[in-house]
């Protein structure tokens, strides 16, 4: 446990100041694709209660320190999540230098679906962007899985 602790704190420190939370709002992802284009990214949405969700943003926290050039996007789906939970969250995982988003809206159910039709909020919720084409994962993504799609992404 207290080496838990000990390396999420040095990654706190490391990591370096993070980065406000936008408003996660109706257009937000058209705005996020727009913003990242024709780089390879990844969009990770998650929520503070979600343990797959813990789990796949330690991973990304971990291959980001491999591949620093790998622009991250995280989008908290907790509504209206405060500013100083996020910080902790992404202090926590290294994930500091990520472009960070939180849910804004009384029905959360009209974000899901300008996200993707057919998604229904379940976490994690992973979106893959890559310059000739993009892909979703639901659930947590297997470590191979993300290092291939990093790799291939790259070195486009």
């Amino acid at each position: 446990m207290i080496k838990a602790y000990c390396f999420g704190l040095m990654l706190a420190l490391l990591s370096g100041p993070i980065s406000a939370a936008s408003p996660f709002v109706m257009g937000s992802f058209a705005e996020i694709q727009q913003q990242h284009q024709p780089q390879p990214y990844v969009v990770i949405f998650w929520g503070q209660d979600c343990s797959y969700c813990m789990q796949e943003l330690a991973l990304i926290g971990e291959l980001q320190q491999v591949y620093p050039e790998l622009q991250v996007i995280t989008v908290a789906t907790d509504n209206f999540l405060a500013s100083e939970k996020v910080t902790t969250t992404m202090q926590q995982f290294g994930l500091a230098q990520a472009n960070h988003w939180v849910f804004h809206s009384e029905t959360p159910s009209r974000l899901y679906f300008d996200v993707h039709t057919r998604w229904r909020g379940e976490l994690p919720f992973t979106y893959f962007f890559q310059p000739q084409q993009s892909g979703f994962k639901r659930g947590l993504i297997q470590r191979d899985e993300l290092v291939a799609w990093i790799k291939q992404g790259l070195k486009q």
